[in-house]
């Protein structure tokens, strides 16, 4: 959070509901309203996006940050017999993200893909990108509305 100072009291808090892996429980988050430019993008006085738009770029980033992270690796020297033979596991949450964020991708253009990373990704200024990014998010936001897990069903 910061300093303790003033500037620092003056943050605005606000709750997400952000879903960690498939099949997980949505959870309840708190952070600061405008900690990236996607929330300075949304929140300002004539914002450059609607809010089915700021919802896919958020869930972008956090696919993007979440793939990003490296998974430990943990070792053990017994052997690992699994709850009557059957599948003790999935993908971890990095290799999930990292999979969803391909099949996002590949339903975007080039420049709207370029444009989505480096916004929600990279966290950079638009600069003249504001409409291929929001037609980015238009279709990153009808792809995820159109199925929950996309990574469920490619691997059916």
């Amino acid at each position: 959070m910061g300093a303790n100072g003033p500037a620092a009291r003056a943050r605005d808090i606000v709750s997400d509901t952000i879903i960690p892996a498939p099949r997980a429980p949505a959870q309840v988050v708190r952070r600061v309203r405008c900690e990236c430019m996607l929330d300075r993008l949304f929140h300002r006085a004539n914002s450059a996006l609607d809010p089915a738009q700021y919802r896919a770029g958020l869930r972008f980033r956090g696919l993007w940050r979440r793939a990003a992270r490296q998974t430990p690796l943990t070792q053990s020297y017994r052997p690992h017999a699994g709850d009557a033979g059957g599948r003790t596991g999935g993908p971890d949450p990095a290799t999930w993200a990292v999979l969803e964020l391909n099949e996002a991708l590949s339903r975007l253009t080039p420049p709207q893909r370029r444009a989505v990373i480096a916004t929600c990704g990279m966290d950079e200024p638009t600069g003249l990108r504001t409409r291929t990014l929001r037609a980015g998010l238009c279709a990153l936001d009808a792809f995820w509305r159109g199925q929950d897990h996309p990574v469920e069903r490619q691997s059916s």
